[in-house]
């Protein structure tokens, strides 16, 4: 089940040199929704194990994000979220924050908890902006020990002031 809440947190944050024809350069609509998948890979930086009382973990977690249905808002972003994940019996806890990297640099500030997420400013075309959105997510095979591959589905609605 920890590997689930896993799947469900946003991932990732890459370098990468974009030549000027790739640049996602648009114009932000003032408002609008929708759905966009997150590819991640999430790393246990500790956890604490607090034997039948459950157990605690800080996560980093990088990846992309691929508009589900073709538009320009949240495609083609890098992501990086540091969160928190507590297990304890049959409840579990996930919080953190994320940023959304576009190719032009300008970002997108979100913080989330267990299924629900909320957007809490940005920058460049993204200044301003407000929204809130859920996500669910589906565990991928692991590539490594301490690790989480997840694909995560987030439905948004935004508005920008």
């Amino acid at each position: 089940m920890k590997a689930n809440l896993s799947a469900l947190a946003l991932g990732a944050s890459l370098t990468v040199s974009v030549s000027p024809a790739l640049a996602q350069t648009f114009d932000m609509p003032k408002a609008g929704s929708t759905t966009y998948t997150s590819y991640a890979l999430n790393h246990e930086l500790a956890t604490v194990d607090m034997g039948d009382q459950g157990s605690g973990s800080l996560i980093e977690g990088f990846g992309i994000t691929r508009n589900s249905i073709g538009q320009k808002p949240f495609d083609r972003m890098s992501v990086h979220c540091l969160f928190y994940e507590g297990a304890r019996g049959d409840k579990y806890d996930l919080k953190g924050a994320c940023t959304e990297t576009d190719v032009d640099g300008d970002k997108i500030n979100v913080t989330f908890e267990t299924d629900t997420f909320t957007l809490t400013g940005g920058t460049g075309k993204y200044s301003g902006i407000s929204g809130t959105g859920t996500f669910s997510g589906n565990v991928l095979h692991a590539p490594a020990t301490g690790t989480h591959a997840v694909e995560v589905t987030n439905k948004i609605t935004w508005k920008m002031k």
